[in-house]
């Protein structure tokens, strides 16, 4: 009985890890990490945000590097534009303001958005109507509504008859002067050319 006991105990001695030596010992090694990356960290943790993926402070290296090349060239531009030797302050604080006022939106301060926002609410909205179907808009703000204006029976055989008179016009051989203004119909308005316009029909034998 003893005799097992002890090979049992072998056997768990043999198995159990190793544990390395080199494990134990304190990571003494550090990681040095870019100044820009250290500064972009800097700015992520005064602002208060500590939370982040490693992708982020990628994305804002990348953006700073564009935004600095695009200023340093516009820079460039007016200090050539100047005649000058080489850029100085001024050429990089007026591409920088420059870039400001036209490539980035500045949203207005907050108190005049709560007032702007305050007359906007003022306005009451207009009363839905207590009824069934489609509630469309008013009539003037529909854009499918039909605006044709209405004639009467006098003006509609009115216009016929001017019409009519035209067609004869056309037809005889006395010269005929068109009208400059053209005659409304409906909602249209028909033009006419200053003279006439031949037409011929070639007939082609087959």
């Amino acid at each position: 009985m003893s005799e097992a006991k002890e090979l049992k105990r072998r056997k768990v001695t043999a198995t159990a890890p190793v544990e390395d030596e080199a494990n134990d010992a304190p990571a003494t090694k550090e990681v040095h990490e870019p100044m820009d990356v250290a500064l972009v960290k800097h700015i992520l943790e005064s602002m208060g945000v500590d939370k982040y993926e490693p992708r982020v402070v990628t994305q804002l290296l990348e953006f700073v590097h564009r935004y600095t090349t695009d200023v340093l060239v516009d820079a460039q531009e007016y200090s050539q534009y100047a005649n000058k030797a080489e850029i100085d302050a001024d050429d990089v604080r007026l591409a920088a303001m420059s870039r400001l006022n036209h490539a980035y939106a500045q949203m207005p301060a907050r108190e005049l958005m709560m007032e702007l926002a305050e007359k906007r609410n003022a306005i009451p909205l207009p009363l839905i109507p207590n009824e069934y179907g489609v509630r469309l808009p008013p009539p003037e703000l529909q854009l499918a509504t039909d605006q044709i204006p209405f004639m009467s029976p006098h003006q509609q055989q009115h216009l016929m008859h001017h019409h009519d008179e035209r067609m004869v016009d056309h037809a005889s051989p006395a010269t005929h002067h068109p009208p400059t203004t053209a005659q409304p119909r409906g909602s249209r308005n028909i033009k006419f050319s200053a003279s006439p316009i031949p037409i011929s029909f070639k007939t082609t034998s087959v």
